[in-house]
């Protein structure tokens, strides 16, 4: 390995120790991870299961959808849910 020193900026610090403690690595892991999917766009994910859990929300949102219904007659109105807006139906 090659030793690089960075400046960060301060929002980019603090994004970098969140997502270095969310998934367990050192932050200096975090960085190449991001450097090698910025250069060659195959590089590893530091999120590896990311896929899994949407393929798993995917299909129990749908799962959802099939078992609920809305009552009969009912229907969508915008201005319902945003009376401050002043929406004109």
């Amino acid at each position: 390995m090659v030793r690089k020193q960075l400046y960060l900026r301060e929002d980019q610090d603090r994004l970098l120790k969140r997502l270095a403690k969310e998934f367990g690595l050192p932050e200096a892991e975090v960085v190449r991870q991001a450097l090698d999917r910025f250069l060659s766009g195959t590089g590893p994910s530091p999120l590896p299961q990311a896929e899994e859990a949407l393929q798993a929300f995917l299909e129990e949102a749908d799962r959802l959808s099939q078992s609920h219904r809305f009552p009969e007659g009912w229907r969508f109105r915008r201005e319902d849910f945003y009376p401050e807006r002043g929406w004109k139906g």
